[in-house]
C-alpha cells in the first residue's frame, strides 16, 4: 500500500505492543462497566427473591392466622364451658365432668387455689387413670406461671399432641390458677378445614404445616422449586408453615452472556480503530518523510547556489572589508539555514533535535551571533552588549546555545526594542545565558513585555534537551528570560 508515493511499512513487534497496550487500556473501563453490570444483575436477582420471598411469607401468614384463629377459638369456646361449670360450684364437680364428657375426654382441666388443687379431685377414684400423665404436664406447664401470667403450647402425648392455656389471677394463698389442653383430634379437623379453604385464595401454591415434633399434620400440592419455611406465633407457636409457589427469578449466565457480548464488540470495535489509526499514523509518517526527502532536495540546491554566490561576490570586492563581512554572516546564515531544515525535515516532530557537544569558547560564540545580527538589531531600534563570566574552553552543545541565543534576543527585539544585556556564566556543570531587555523604547509609547509564543517554547525545548531549565522573571524594567544548558570544562591539551 502507498501513499503519495510512499510505501506504509508493516505494523512492526513495537506497533503491535503498543496496539496491545491500547487493548489493555480500552479494556479496563469496560471490565469496569462489566463487574458493575453483573452486581446490578446479583442486585436485582436478590431483589426478586426477596419479594418472592415475601409472597411467601404473606401467605404462610394467611394460612397460619387461619389456623391458629380457629385453634383459639376452641380453647376459648371451651374455656367459656368451664368457667359456667365452675360457677355451679365444685363440691361436688358434677357440671365440670359434664363438660369434660362433651368432649368426649379430649378436655383436660386444672384448677388450683392457693396450694390447694381443686379440680380434679385428689380422689383416684374420681380422676380417670388416663388423665395421670397428662395432668403432670399440665400441672409443670402451670408451675412456670407468675402473678397475672399466661402461657400457652403444645406438649405431645401417646393418644395425640395437646394445646394448653394456663392462666394465674391474684397472689399468694388468694391466686388461682385455671389450666385446660385440648387434644388434637379435637382441634385438627377444624384446624385443616380452615387451612383448606383459606389456601383455595392461593391456586398454584403448595403448603405444609408441621408442629412443634416436625411432625407434617397437613400438606397441600408439591412445590418443584422447594419450600420456604416460616415459623409461626400466638396459639401456633413453634409450629411452621412452609409455602411454595411464588415465582422464582432466574440466575442463569444468559443474562450475564447478553451484558458481556455488546461489551466484547465494543472492546473489538475500540481495538480496531486504535489499529486503524495506528495503520493511519505510520502511513502519515511514510507520507512526511517522501515530503521531507522531496523538500531536502529542493532545498539544499538552492541554498548551495545562494554560498556559491556568496562567496563569489566576496572575490569580487577586492577585499573591500564591509563587503567580506556581510558575504561572511550571509554564509554563516545559509549554513544555520541548512542545519535548520535538515533538524526540522528528518528530525521527530515537535521533539528537540539530541544534543551535540563540542569544544568552544560560548563568550565568543556569543560576541559572533551578536554582530552577525547587528544591523538587524540597529534597524528595529535596539542595541546589544555581552557580559561574559564563563571559562573559554567548555564542552557544550554550541548549536543549541546558539539557538537559544538567537531567539531569546530576537523576541526581545521584536516585542522591547531598546537597549538589551547579554550575560553567559557558567556554574555547578550548567552553563547560563540570560537576555534582559528594559521594555519599548520611549519614543514609542507604553512598555511592550516579550512574547511567549513558539520563540520561547523552542528556548525552553532545547534547555530541557541538553539538561538544564528555562525561566522568565520580572524585572524594573523589562523582563529578564533565563535558560541554562550543561556544558563541562574541556581536560584535553591545548
Amino acid at each position: 500500500m502507498t501513499t503519495g508515493g510512499a510505501k506504509i511499512p508493516p505494523l512492526s513487534r513495537e506497533n503491535w505492543a503498543a496496539t496491545a497496550r491500547q487493548a489493555l487500556l480500552y479494556a479496563l473501563p469496560l471490565a469496569f462497566v462489566a463487574l458493575l453490570a453483573a452486581q446490578w444483575l446479583d442486585a436485582d436477582y436478590l431483589a426478586l427473591r426477596e419479594s418472592a420471598r415475601r409472597q411467601s411469607q404473606r401467605a404462610a401468614e394467611a394460612l397460619g392466622y387461619a389456623a391458629a384463629n380457629e385453634v383459639t377459638e376452641l380453647a376459648l369456646y371451651a374455656e367459656i364451658n368451664v368457667a359456667r361449670a365452675t360457677a355451679e360450684g365444685l363440691d361436688p364437680p358434677q357440671a365440670l365432668w359434664r363438660v369434660i364428657s362433651g368432649y368426649d375426654m379430649e378436655l383436660l382441666v386444672l384448677i388450683r387455689e392457693g396450694d390447694r388443687t381443686l379440680f380434679p379431685p385428689e380422689d383416684p377414684l374420681a380422676a380417670p387413670k388416663m388423665w395421670e400423665e397428662k395432668l403432670r404436664t399440665l400441672i409443670d406447664a402451670a408451675n412456670l406461671l407468675h402473678d397475672g401470667d399466661f402461657v400457652n403450647g403444645w406438649f405431645p402425648n401417646a393418644s395425640g399432641a395437646y394445646y394448653f392455656e394456663c392462666r394465674r389471677i391474684g397472689a399468694g394463698d388468694a391466686r388461682k390458677e385455671t389450666c385446660l389442653a385440648l387434644n388434637s383430634r379435637f382441634v385438627f379437623p377444624t384446624m385443616i378445614a380452615a387451612l383448606n379453604a383459606r389456601s383455595r385464595a392461593y391456586p398454584g401454591w403448595a403448603f405444609r404445616l408441621r408442629d412443634p415434633f416436625d411432625r407434617v399434620i397437613w400438606k397441600k400440592g408439591e412445590a418443584p422449586e422447594g419450600f420456604e419455611s416460616f415459623v409461626q406465633t400466638g396459639a401456633l407457636h413453634g409450629w411452621a408453615v412452609d409455602a411454595g409457589g411464588a415465582p422464582a427469578p432466574s440466575h442463569s449466565a444468559f443474562g450475564r452472556l447478553a451484558l458481556a457480548a455488546p461489551l466484547a464488540l465494543v472492546w473489538l470495535l475500540l481495538v480496531w480503530q486504535a489499529r486503524r489509526a495506528e495503520k493511519a499514523r505510520l502511513a502519515e509518517d511514510a507520507a512526511r518523510a517522501a515530503l521531507a526527502a522531496r523538500l531536502s532536495h529542493d532545498l539544499r540546491t538552492p541554498l548551495a547556489n545562494l554560498k556559491l554566490y556568496a562567496e563569489l561576490i566576496a572575490r569580487k570586492a577586492g577585499g573591500v572589508p564591509e563587503v567580506n563581512r556581510y558575504c561572511g554572516v550571509l554564509s554563516e546564515e545559509i549554513d544555520r539555514l541548512d542545519a535548520l531544515a535538515g533538524e526540522t525535515i528528518h528530525g521527530d516532530r515537535g521533539a528537540a533535535p539530541p544534543p551535540r557537544t563540542s569544544v568552544g569558547d560560548p563568550c565568543a560564540l556569543a560576541r559572533r551571533v551578536v554582530a552577525r545580527y547587528e544591523k538587524l538589531m540597529a534597524a528595529s531600534g535596539c542595541y546589544c552588549e555581552v557580559h561574559c563570566g564563563a571559562q573559554p574552553r567548555l564542552r557544550f552543545d554550541a548549536g543549541a546555545f546558539e539557538r537559544i541565543l538567537v531567539n531569546l534576543i530576537d523576541n526581545a527585539r521584536k516585542y522591547a526594542p531598546g537597549r538589551i544585556d547579554v550575560a553567559i556564566d557558567w556554574r555547578d556543570g550548567l552553563l547560563a545565558l540570560a537576555v534582559r531587555d528594559y521594555g519599548a523604547a520611549a519614543s514609542q509609547g507604553a512598555e511592550v513585555k516579550p512574547s511567549h509564543g513558539l520563540g520561547l517554547s523552542i528556548v525552553q525545548e532545547l534547555a530541557r534537551a541538553n539538561g538544564g531549565g528555562f525561566a522568565l522573571s520580572g524585572t524594573d524594567p523589562g523582563l529578564c528570560a533565563r535558560a541554562t544548558i550543561e556544558a563541562k570544562p574541556d581536560e584535553g591539551k591545548g
